[in-house]
């Protein structure tokens, strides 16, 4: 048994003969006879009742009416979704997204990302790039986004990890309000520094500002979990923090300074498992984010 039989059954039951089912399935009538006494000898049983006045149901064949009509609408539903999902516009989307980028540039890329998808299911994790990184390798996470660019990644990170850099995001200084006229060339004499813990798996800004200031007998290292630690810190007066515009916010308490020249924007980069399958769903993800990327790059021109 096909479906294509239980169509053609459908419509010699619905049509009440089979020459005018052929006629509403825009054939001949032989194909559809020959495909009803196909299904009745495989089956083994009568489906239809011929009569002068045309072909009814047997009770076998309204048993088989209704348990086809179920199966051919879960075919459709099937086969629909698997076109949807072909398309990307549908299906499950998991993201590990690195706490500085969420605010700068996910959010903006789920936005775009659910109005062209707006079928689609994205879970996102708010974890560190170790964490993304792990979850890639062992498959809990189909994409992630990071901080760094490509040049700081430890080698087993490019052996894990395919890559697509996105736009680069600016950093300010966050110090307390009442030191924003402070002047510290080179970013030297501020003291304590609120920095994000080091990660074996890249180099980033620890490593940058621990090196240029190698030599500035103030400067110590306060180091925290995520960005926003950072900013309640500096809002206690116990150091300065690079931070974006964004995650900043507005406080009362800390104000936002040009950095250091030494201290560059971080670069914000796709990462999924290398030599996988792009789906559709990836597919559509990675558009999103060129998209906002692009509009990103027009608004600061």
């Amino acid at each position: 048994m096909d479906f294509r039989q239980l169509e053609y059954f459908r419509a010699v039951v619905e049509a009440g003969s089979v020459s005018q089912a052929a006629k509403n399935l825009d054939m001949t009538q032989p194909p559809v006879s020959h495909a009803i006494a196909k299904l009745e000898r495989e089956l083994g049983v009568r489906l239809l009742e011929r009569t002068a006045k045309g072909v009814h149901p047997t009770q076998a064949g309204l048993y088989l009416l209704s348990k086809g009509g179920r199966l051919v609408a879960d075919r459709d539903r099937a086969v629909e979704t698997l076109r949807l999902m072909g398309e990307g516009a549908v299906g499950d989307l998991r993201i590990g997204v690195e706490p500085m980028v969420i605010n700068e540039l996910i959010a903006d890329v789920l936005a775009e990302f659910l109005e062209q998808a707006p079928g689609a299911r994205v879970s996102l994790t708010d974890v560190t790039p170790d964490v993304i990184v792990e979850g890639i390798r062992n498959g809990k996470l189909d994409m992630g986004c990071v901080p760094f660019g490509p040049r700081q990644y430890a080698g087993f990170v490019t052996d894990i990890c395919d890559y697509y850099p996105i736009t680069k995001i600016g950093l300010k200084l966050a110090v307390p309000r009442d030191r924003a006229r402070e002047q510290h060339p080179e970013g030297k004499g501020w003291g304590r520094w609120i920095l994000p813990y080091r990660i074996p798996a890249f180099t980033g800004m620890p490593d940058v500002v621990e090196n240029e200031l190698a030599d500035d007998d103030s400067f110590e290292v306060l180091e925290v979990s995520t960005p926003q630690t950072a900013i309640a810190f500096v809002a206690a007066g116990l150091g300065v923090a690079p931070v974006t515009e964004r995650i900043a916010g507005r406080s009362d308490a800390v104000a936002l300074i040009d950095p250091p020249r030494w201290l560059a924007p971080m670069q914000a980069t796709l990462l999924w498992r290398r030599g996988s399958e792009i789906t559709p769903l990836m597919e559509r993800w990675l558009q999103a984010t060129g998209l906002i990327a692009a509009r990103r790059r027009a608004g600061g021109a």
